[in-house]
């Protein structure tokens, strides 16, 4: 689930540092620099309680459930502005690097928190002294620094429109620029990046973040694209969100969009960049994706299974909460809502960060395998003679799952759901598998997959969303997605003009409301 951040394992598992309270705040009170704060509530208890959330993130599995104590006392401190101010100050000063929850963490604490204004969000940034100044200083908190990037970020996502003008000062805007370089520790280009990108929503913002690149020597983001493909895997994240924020906002007119030049050959099956939650990036090859909004986005591939035995692989970009494995038609991506693959009848996954294997929004704890990290590798088997799903970190299996066939027989798609800032690249066979099934034979996708050029070509989406307006539509086309022929009928209200893909995924008329008992299909 999408703000099922994190259940069964604490943030230290798995290596990751994750300090008690009382010792964190011990520890950080000596590190300098700590951003200073008007006192609400005292310092030490807020710094307490931001850590106490992060670590009861990994437990939260439910939607529904009641929120932690920690975050309903951190969301009564930030009602008042200067106890909000207190809040991010806190989370800047003392949620660690090393933490996989950290940044999400923030974007928590910021989605549920009441709406700052203008005026304490312009305090803050001169609590944090923002500049090229503070920069460029010689001996950097990587820590804080990450932090502060994240936060702005927030920001930028809270309030889109004339205040983040506001909030976008020359000094913020150097200072995100300044990390701009590969001179910096990856993790703080990496969220000066994003947070840019954020800010970039609103137009104005973005022009004034494109005029800047300009008047640089050489734009730094053609230089951070090239390490897209790079082995260190946070400079690989760079790569991939600096081309992106070059298809798709800070477009240079002599540049040549990405997916123009991207090679393709041998690629047969790829993510379905038509059928993907909104905010979700798909990169120019169609076989690596990632989110770095705050909400909980999905994907299926372009190739469907309906009997045999079939196996793909995904390498973990980012150690993360992200739900991989398998989907049909009839599941819904509910990414406003926390829900993903695993969370209806119609999918299943697994999320290796908290080691729980998820279908109908439950999850099944996983003792067999450790929690994954960057560079390891997901295999994803399923096989509908034996009616089973294995998965595997790095070739080590974890029990098979069969609850999936229940209800569902075929149909089938690789799929994936991501939340905020997780990312991982899919290997639907165009390359050799790391660790094939031994047991059994298989078939792959892309050995049985075709796409046409066309299909191939994985546009941004201001260039598909302009596609659409220019294009014409068939008078029997379906309603809803326009691209198959209406052919159904709703019962018992009566409405058509639906096809039979949109009306599987319909539990209401979207023209009355009424429940759907039945379809019938009229002859064409």
């Amino acid at each position: 689930m999408g703000l099922c951040w994190c259940k069964d394992k604490a943030p230290h598992e798995g290596g990751a540092y994750a300090p008690t309270a009382a010792t964190a705040a011990a520890s950080l009170a000596s590190v300098e620099p700590r951003v200073r704060m008007p006192k609400v509530v005292d310092s030490i208890i807020v710094d307490q309680l931001v850590l106490e959330m992060l670590k009861l993130i990994a437990s939260f599995v439910d939607n529904d459930e009641e929120s932690p104590v920690s975050l309903v006392k951190l969301h009564v401190i930030a009602d008042k502005e200067d106890g909000w101010i207190q809040v991010v100050s806190s989370m800047v000063n003392v949620i660690p690097l090393e933490d996989p929850f950290g940044p999400s963490a923030i974007t928590i604490l910021f989605d549920d928190c009441p709406l700052p204004s203008k005026e304490s969000v312009i305090r803050v940034t001169q609590l944090f002294g923002l500049s090229s100044d503070r920069a460029n200083t010689g001996e950097l908190n990587v820590r804080v620094e990450r932090n502060i990037c994240v936060v702005l970020g927030c920001i930028a996502e809270k309030l889109a429109g004339p205040n983040s003008i506001a909030v976008l000062t020359e000094n913020t805007l150097d200072y995100l620029l300044t990390f701009l370089i590969t001179k910096r520790d990856a993790c703080i280009v990496l969220f000066a990046l994003i947070a840019l990108e954020k800010f970039a929503h609103t137009t104005e913002n973005k022009l004034t973040i494109k005029s800047r690149l300009e008047r640089e020597p050489e734009n730094p983001l053609l230089v951070l694209e090239r390490l897209a493909n790079n082995e260190d895997h946070m400079w690989r994240q760079v790569g991939f969100c600096a081309k992106w924020a070059l298809d798709n906002l800070f477009i240079i007119d002599d540049r040549k969009l990405s997916y123009e030049l991207v090679d393709m050959t041998g690629i047969n099956v790829i993510l379905n960049s038509h059928d993907v939650s909104e905010y979700l990036k798909i990169s120019c090859n169609g076989l690596e994706a990632r989110c770095d909004s705050n909400s909980f986005e999905s994907v299926r591939c372009t190739f469907q299974v309906d009997d045999g035995c079939w196996y793909y692989e995904s390498v973990i970009i980012t150690p993360g909460v992200m739900q991989i494995g398998w989907a049909t038609k009839n599941s819904h991506f509910l990414n406003h809502e926390g829900y993903g693959i695993g969370d209806d009848l119609y999918s299943l996954s697994y999320d290796g960060c908290r080691k729980l294997v998820w279908y109908k929004a439950r999850p099944s704890a996983v003792a067999e395998v450790p929690a994954w990290r960057p560079g390891d590798v997901l295999g994803c088997l399923i096989d509908m003679n034996s009616k089973e799903v294995i998965f595997s970190i790095n070739g080590l299996r974890i029990q098979p799952c069969k609850e999936i066939f229940e209800t569902t027989r075929l149909g089938f798609f690789a799929a994936a759901s991501f939340m905020a800032f997780q990312q991982c690249r899919f290997n639907f066979g165009n390359e050799p598998f790391k660790y094939p099934p031994t047991d059994r034979p298989f078939s792959s996708f892309n050995d049985h997959g075709h796409l046409t050029d066309e299909q191939k070509k994985v546009v941004p989406r201001r260039i598909y969303l302009e596609q659409l307006r220019c294009s014409s539509v068939k008078e029997d086309s379906c309603t809803l997605c326009f691209d198959d022929t209406a052919c159904c009928v709703l019962i018992p209200c009566g409405h058509r003009g639906f096809c039979s893909l949109c009306t599987s995924q319909l539990r209401e008329c979207p023209m009355c409301r009424a429940a759907i008992l039945n379809i019938r299909k009229e002859d064409t």
